[in-house]
């Protein structure tokens, strides 16, 4: 039986949870003090403050860090990944602080090598931010200036798309899978075969604008000179404050279903708008493995949401069936990727290295 202590940061709090095998033993979510992190210029300067709750954790569930087999993180710093396992070295670390977006994602594996090395037990990333099994042709955005970056919720689709595969009887290289990740922000995501080839986020969800279709950019742009919005407000628009924020000053899918069934016509609007953009999404994404997909796979916090799902599924059903693996999967992907890691079932990799096999159980 493996023991695994899997990690995953955020900006305010630190997901953890002690796994046997794939199975969760304790989990909780580790907030961070606040006014504490306002006054840490660089996301590293968090490493005492988080690392100390972790241990703390361990202490109170009793979990003998001696008996751990491996630690795990989400996130890898971005850029061109491969999918599935990377064994966490000096090269992986340099390339968290090298990477030019900071992000919580970029520490928790700087925190699972630190882990590792002290309780003397391999660290791994899986599924890691950026990674890009993109088609040539979906890197092009029609700006020559501004190719398109692989970004997808990359850990939560692929969990997802094995979980659509397992209940169609097979494995995620068995089908072609669309995934639509519904949450605070939203990405759609083709799976051919087990290689996430394109996605894309046009769509608007609860708290993100999507992509700005052509005419409306052309006034996007004019507004980005006008003057009257600086570039913070302008990302604002884009991610925090657009979407469901935008049209009616909420991110919560609840109010917003409480709203529509008080009467409220607007907010009806902007309901049936999203789920109207995110089967667009969809369709997009079918596109590209040329309408033969197997499965349509809604997962993300906002898939818990029957009206959600019902709008989007009326829409998009027969393109295929429409499977609802809703909430996160991120750790228990993390914990199975793990365990296939040691296991041998999988090959990791070292960053800027080819796949290695190296013992290390």
């Amino acid at each position: 039986m493996y023991k695994i202590l899997v990690l995953n940061p955020g900006s305010t709090s630190t997901k953890v949870a002690y796994y046997e095998d794939t199975v969760s033993v304790s989990e909780r979510n580790l907030e961070v003090d606040r006014a504490a992190i306002a006054k840490m210029e660089n996301i590293f300067d968090q490493m005492d403050l988080r690392k100390e709750a972790i241990r703390k954790f361990l202490e109170e569930e009793h979990i003998d860090p001696g008996e751990l087999s491996a630690v795990v993180s989400r996130g890898g710093g971005g850029g061109n990944l491969m999918s599935g396992g990377y064994l966490i070295d000096e090269n992986l670390v340099q390339h968290c602080h090298d990477y030019d977006t900071p992000h919580a994602s970029s520490l928790g594996p700087v925190i699972a090598y630190e882990f590792g090395k002290e309780y003397g037990i391999p660290a791994f990333i899986y599924d890691g931010e950026g990674v890009n099994e993109f088609i040539p042709e979906a890197l092009l955005s029609g700006f020559k200036e501004f190719p398109i970056a692989p970004g997808s919720h990359t850990l939560n689709a692929k969990a997802a798309a094995r979980i659509g595969a397992k209940k169609l009887g097979g494995t995620m290289e068995d089908y072609n899978i669309v995934v639509c990740h519904l949450g605070g922000g939203s990405s759609t995501s083709a799976h051919r075969k087990g290689r996430l080839i394109d996605s894309t986020s046009d769509a608007y969800s609860a708290e993100r604008a999507g992509g700005v279709p052509f005419i409306a950019l052309i006034g996007f742009v004019a507004g980005c000179f006008s003057g009257r919005y600086s570039q913070r407000d302008i990302l604002r628009m884009i991610m925090g404050g657009g979407g469901l924020v935008a049209y009616l000053g909420t991110s919560d899918l609840r109010e917003v279903e409480k709203r529509i069934d008080a009467g409220d016509a607007q907010a009806k609007l902007a309901f049936d708008g999203m789920a109207y953009a995110q089967a667009k999404d969809i369709a997009a994404m079918a596109s590209t493995m040329d309408m033969e997909v197997d499965a349509i796979v809604l997962t993300g916090g906002m898939a818990y949401s029957g009206r959600l799902v019902q709008a989007i599924t009326r829409r998009v059903s027969r393109i295929a069936p429409v499977i609802v693996a809703a909430g996160s999967h991120e750790m228990d992907s993390l914990a199975g990727g793990t365990v296939r890691l040691l296991n041998r079932e999988e090959k990791y990799h070292r960053f800027g290295k080819d796949s290695s096999e190296d013992a290390y159980v």
